[in-house]
């Protein structure tokens, strides 16, 4: 391959870069302009942001709805977070396990700062704030309930991401796709 088409790949690609991150930056300021007020995310520097919308009934707290939704997980998701745990274990990366351990379901602050594989950053009646930290990327599940009618309140759920390093990307390729499917199988389990 000669200099010059060697010069014109690399500066297509870094065309193309440029592109891609001033979309996913438009897209991101798109999300958050429709976000409400008081959620935390996980940085400034945001490399994966999606949010799913449900009405719930007025007397669910935040924690009651994230109890809610990992109440019961579908079979094909307790069989994605195996293959998960599988595959991540390879590059040195902590299993989670999914959502199947019941202890969870009767969580007292009071004895344990987490749910799951989260770790609880805060948490009032209208908000649940949860994070992951690793070494590959950082996440933050934002549980946000504002008013919406007489009879029922919003739930706002709010992922965030910040990828470190080349696995953090590579990670979120197919979970940036399943994510927001996953969220709404979980929203099932209010009806």
């Amino acid at each position: 391959m000669s200099s010059w088409l060697k010069i014109s790949y690399f500066a297509r690609n870094l065309n193309y870069c440029i592109k891609y991150k001033k979309m996913k930056q438009k897209h991101i300021q798109q999300i958050l302009a429709v976000l409400p007020n008081n959620i935390t995310l996980v940085d400034e520097k945001i490399d994966y942001l999606d949010y799913q919308t449900i009405a719930i009934e007025k007397n669910i707290t935040a924690l009651d709805a994230y109890k809610i939704m990992t109440s019961h997980q579908p079979k094909w998701l307790e069989l994605l977070f195996k293959i998960r745990d599988f595959l991540v274990r390879l590059v040195g990366i902590k299993p989670v396990h999914g959502f199947n351990n019941p202890e969870q379901q009767h969580h007292n602050l009071e004895t344990s700062n987490t749910l799951h594989f989260f770790t609880i950053i805060e948490q009032t009646e209208d908000k649940l704030t949860l994070q992951v930290k690793d070494s590959h990327l950082d996440v933050c599940l934002c549980l946000r309930i504002v008013n919406n009618t007489e009879k029922t309140n919003m739930l706002y759920l709010i992922a965030s991401v910040n990828n470190h390093n080349f696995w953090g990307k590579l990670y979120m390729m197919p979970v940036s796709v399943l994510h927001p499917f996953v969220v709404r199988q979980l929203f099932h389990n209010f009806k």
